[in-house]
């Protein structure tokens, strides 16, 4: 369907990049993780404008899926989708960031926190008031 481009970088400047990220969210900036993990030596900086991939949002049931083909990420339809339907794609961040990434996806099947499909059963592990104070901090509650 579309191509998510942008910046190849090395994983050391993808964390630096994300410290910033994180600095700018706690500043009440934009905090929107553009990064997408390309192999183990390299990641894909998505923020650039020409990448208008980097508007599909996450969902819990996505009708999206993201491929890396040849160092090329591609995100590709799962199923048909209807004219005027929002394209969405699994984000599938690792569960030890659980908390930096609530999901507000309103699927009925969200998990809570945008966190690889493998791995959402451990949320339910977390205590549920753990898991509420979570959601209440990431909205400033």
């Amino acid at each position: 369907m579309i191509e998510y481009t942008g910046e190849r970088i090395t994983k050391v400047e993808a964390e630096r990049r994300e410290a910033l990220r994180l600095a700018r969210g706690r500043r009440g900036g934009d905090d929107c993780v553009y990064i997408f993990e390309l192999n183990a030596r390299y990641d894909l900086d998505g923020r650039t404008r020409r990448n208008v991939a980097r508007l599909i949002n996450h969902s819990c049931a996505p009708n999206c899926r993201a491929d890396t083909i040849r160092g090329h990420i591609w995100i590709i339809a799962r199923r048909e989708i209807a004219a005027g339907e929002e394209l969405t794609f699994d984000y599938g961040f690792a569960f030890k960031e659980w908390r930096q990434h609530p999901c507000r996806c309103g699927s009925a099947r969200c998990a809570g926190f945008i966190v690889n499909a493998g791995q959402r059963w451990l949320l339910r592990r977390i205590p549920r008031a753990e898991r509420a104070a979570a959601q209440r901090a990431s909205r400033g509650l």
